[in-house]
């Protein structure tokens, strides 16, 4: 029989593991932001927000760039001119706040978003699209990539920047 005060510390760990990973999955895409972040936040509020290290990729232009929290390595914040413009979400952990996530069907992100929904043909994948839906004050958006009906990354922000089909090339 394992001791009270073990199966207690056991409890109390499963809890903190528990409560730390509600806090990751907590986090949603919105067309304006995600957990903390705001689109429009320069790169010293992004930090302030996220209490976390960001590393920039390797590919930045002299413009544009992204930064990648450690804490959140699926997330990437596209920085234009100094500002959060977009933020690319590349996997199934985060869902959008229609709870859409990457694998969700073509279907699914139509059943929610209907006649609001424009759809395009992909440029590079044969039996993908883009599925982009505006904000109501047509500032922000987010637009879901899709390969043989299947969504493969969505991504939300500045209307412009959602338009972006190679990050910031």
């Amino acid at each position: 029989m394992i001791p009270r005060n073990l199966r207690v510390l056991a409890i109390l760990t499963l809890a903190t593991v528990c409560s730390s990973s509600q806090v990751d999955s907590g986090w949603v895409l919105r067309e304006d932001g995600i957990g903390p972040v705001k689109i429009g936040m320069t790169k010293v509020q992004l930090k302030a927000a996220l209490h976390d290290k960001l590393s920039e990729d390797d590919a930045a232009t002299e413009n544009c760039y992204y930064l990648t929290p450690s804490k959140h390595p699926h997330v990437g914040f596209m920085m234009i001119g100094e500002r959060v413009a977009r933020i690319d979400v590349g996997d199934q952990s985060i869902p959008t706040s229609t709870g859409i996530r990457v694998g969700d069907s073509e279907a699914r992100v139509k059943k929610i978003y209907g006649a609001a929904l424009k759809i395009d043909p992909h440029q590079y994948i044969d039996d993908g699209h883009y599925l982009t839906v505006r904000s109501k004050n047509n500032k922000y958006g987010i637009r879901f990539e899709t390969d043989k009906g299947k969504i493969a990354a969505f991504y939300a922000g500045a209307f412009e920047a959602i338009q972006y089909v190679e990050g910031c090339l």
